[in-house]
């Protein structure tokens, strides 16, 4: 029984590292790829607002019949009657630049809208600030506004807005500061928005005001909008992990919406807490304080999406405010900021079965990061801390191997003496375990009481951001990728195949081909891992082999 349970444990071990290596190759595309891909199918996309009477099927050209969204009694977003998307305007505006401690944002006065988001302390590929704002070419910026009107929305992204400051620089000393952006046109429409930003926070908050006298009597719609997306390593998609794109916390539920289940635009009523576009790593938030009806996700094609807000209004003025988070998905950072954002943290559909465990591994990890300032080190130091809580049980383990192979001629015997009477053989090995106190699951239970941890442990390193471009130290310099010299993985692989060596076997001569091809297996899969993970099962395997040194060598029986 023991050798199937450990067999058991063995393989599922394997097709659950498997998974996760079949899972990783259907990754979307790098972002540079996906934004060519995304150039070459947009012809063009920008989102306007209607009511739900007129909307219009995102098409990009002829109309698509059965293909209107659900129906509500509320705005929902769509292009003009006319069927034709208007394509948003290159922005030629003056640069107003905010620097904050974590993120310097940069405005366009060319429509008030939102140009880069760089974040301070994490690079892209050439080193330089990662810019979390992606704009595909034809696409609007984050925090346009639209109302449906096409002459109203010409204005509104083309006109040019007064700035009280061109720049604004906020430090310990000078912690809070805002700007106001005035857009006042000759037709009678005047836009008011106030950018409020804070030094420790990678929140801001925007009051926007707009008056439309040409439109007086008219019951306008108004709405704010981000996309086509986000920047960052991972763009927009599923990517069978973790889910990347729109998605929506309201009525306490998280609601994803991927571009493959949606026709036009869905809407989202209640209590809406934020709609964002997130990925693996980052994440850009719109939150709802006053005067905001409900949120929205519009697909305008394939390729992309718009996340916003519609306002509430009161015929031709309105007058709202709402929180913008542009960042990383960092647990400690997002549980800090409250509006329950830790909710945009996915550790994908089995990770979030066990988040229970993944949130104090994280904490743990950042804490020890905190005493030695490197997370190879504090992987390391992780990592003993679980070997010795679970000192115990692996160590009662080894013990109940042990005592299973010195009591295998006796089980031989019995064996082959009670062949023909099944019964009489189990009562007389139930006599023998208890005569020689062993138990023959006493080898197994405490390994499958380990497996939630590893799971646990398993997403914690492979979604953690603080991995991200950390380095450990000579070859390996990001945590968060492969080794790319194999270093490590073949390590691994040695340590498991001497692991396997010192364990006791009672299995028979299949099994032990079974369990010697393993140590292979894995190498080969742990090649593509994350070598923060792979650094965990190298050392995790060290200090097993100790642990079984010292049993099957040192200690007395």
């Amino acid at each position: 029984m023991e050798n199937r349970l450990l067999l058991a444990f063995v393989l599922s071990l394997g097709v659950f590292v498997v998974w996760g290596w079949v899972m990783a190759q259907f990754q979307p595309p790098p972002e540079e790829v996906q934004k060519t891909q995304t150039v070459q199918k947009q012809k063009s996309s920008a989102p306007t607002t209607q009511s739900t009477d007129s909307l219009t099927p995102s098409t990009l050209g002829e109309p698509e019949s059965g293909s209107v969204g659900t129906p509500r009694d509320d705005m929902s977003t769509g292009f003009p009657d006319s069927g034709t998307a208007p394509k948003a305007s290159i922005q030629q505006g003056e640069v107003i630049e905010i620097e904050t401690e974590s993120v310097t944002y940069r405005f366009s006065t060319q429509g008030g809208v939102l140009t880069h988001a760089l974040l301070r302390k994490n690079n892209n590929l050439d080193g330089e600030p990662l810019n979390l704002i992606r704009h595909p070419e034809g696409s609007l910026y984050p925090l346009t506004l639209i109302t449906g009107e096409p002459e109203l929305d010409q204005i509104l992204r083309n006109g040019h807005y007064e700035a009280s400051m061109q720049s604004l620089i906020l430090t310990q000393d000078s912690p809070e500061g805002e700007i106001t952006l005035h857009l006042k046109h000759e037709s009678g429409l005047e836009v008011v928005r106030h950018l409020s930003f804070e030094y420790g926070k990678p929140l801001f908050k925007i009051r926007t005001q707009m008056r439309a006298p040409p439109f007086e009597g008219k019951n306008l719609k108004y709405a704010v909008v981000w996309g086509p997306g986000i920047g960052g390593a991972d763009t927009a998609g599923p990517n069978f992990i973790s889910f990347s794109g729109p998605t929506t916390f309201v009525n306490n539920q998280r609601i994803e919406n991927p571009a493959a289940d949606m026709t036009h635009t869905v809407t989202h009523k209640g209590d809406l807490v934020w709609t964002s576009f997130q990925n693996k790593y980052f994440a850009a938030a719109l939150i709802p304080e006053n005067g905001v009806q409900s949120g929205f996700v519009q697909k305008v094609d394939d390729e992309t999406q718009y996340v916003g807000l519609n306002f509430e209004s009161v015929q031709a003025a309105a007058s709202a405010s709402y929180l913008v988070y542009v960042g990383t998905k960092e647990l400690e950072l997002l549980e800090s900021l409250e509006h329950k954002l830790v909710r945009l943290i996915d550790y994908g559909w089995f990770g979030n079965k066990f988040a229970f465990l993944v949130k104090p591994i994280l904490k743990c990890l950042n804490f020890f990061y905190d005493l030695v300032g490197n997370y190879g080190w504090s992987i390391i130091l992780l990592t003993f801390v679980i070997k010795v809580l679970f000192f115990p049980l692996t160590h009662k383990s080894f013990k109940s191997m042990k005592g299973m192979q010195k009591i295998q001629p006796y089980v031989k015997v019995l064996q082959e003496r009670y062949k023909d009477d099944r019964q009489k053989m189990n009562e007389e090995m139930i006599g023998l375990y208890r005569k020689h106190k062993v138990n023959p699951l006493g080898g197994c239970l405490p390994m499958l009481l380990q497996i939630p941890v590893f799971i646990a442990l398993y997403h914690a390193l492979f979604f953690s951001i603080e991995l991200r471009g950390a380095p450990f130290m000579l070859w390996i310099q990001d945590l968060s990728q492969s080794d790319p010299y194999f270093v490590t993985p073949v390590l691994m692989g040695a340590t498991m195949f001497l692991q396997q060596k010192l364990t006791p076997t009672v299995a028979d001569p299949v099994q032990q081909k079974i369990f010697l091809m393993m140590p292979i297996i894995f190498t080969f899969l742990f090649i593509t891992f994350p070598a923060g993970l792979v650094i965990y099962w190298t050392v995790n395997n060290l200090l097993t082999i100790s642990q079984q040194y010292y049993i099957y060598h040192v200690a007395k029986d």
